[in-house]
């Protein structure tokens, strides 16, 4: 109808959700990972979860995440567990200061949070 009439059409297009978390360690803290398909080009989505159960596999999936997915994708990472990564990730240097400029706010968001009285 819109089209008809000459106007615009906004389109939004979601983002992908998680298939699930897997389970990983941040010195000596556990904290979990989303999975995402996609990320790593080549397994099939159902393989993810035991790949990503070995350590090397899940830095590369970290870097490659961090590297190539959206922003909406990225914020749902532990922002401590990227920002632990981002030394190792290749990336552009602009991406790589807009990367740090954002999880520096979430960082900042979540210290100056209030919190609940005792």
């Amino acid at each position: 109808m819109a089209q008809e009439r000459g106007e615009a059409v906004k389109r939004t297009f979601p983002f992908a959700a998680p298939l699930g978390t897997v389970s990983a360690s941040l010195a000596g803290v556990g904290v979990e990972i989303p999975v995402f398909p996609g990320i790593l080009k080549h397994p099939h989505p159902e393989e993810l979860f035991w790949l990503l159960v070995r350590p090397t596999v899940l830095r590369k999936y970290t870097l490659e995440a961090l590297r190539v997915a959206a922003w909406p994708l990225l914020r749902q990472f532990p922002p401590a567990w990227l920002l632990y990564h981002l030394p190792h990730a290749s990336m552009r240097p602009e991406r790589r200061r807009a990367l740090l400029h954002l999880l520096g706010e979430i960082t900042d968001a979540r210290a100056n949070a209030p919190t609940a009285p005792a």
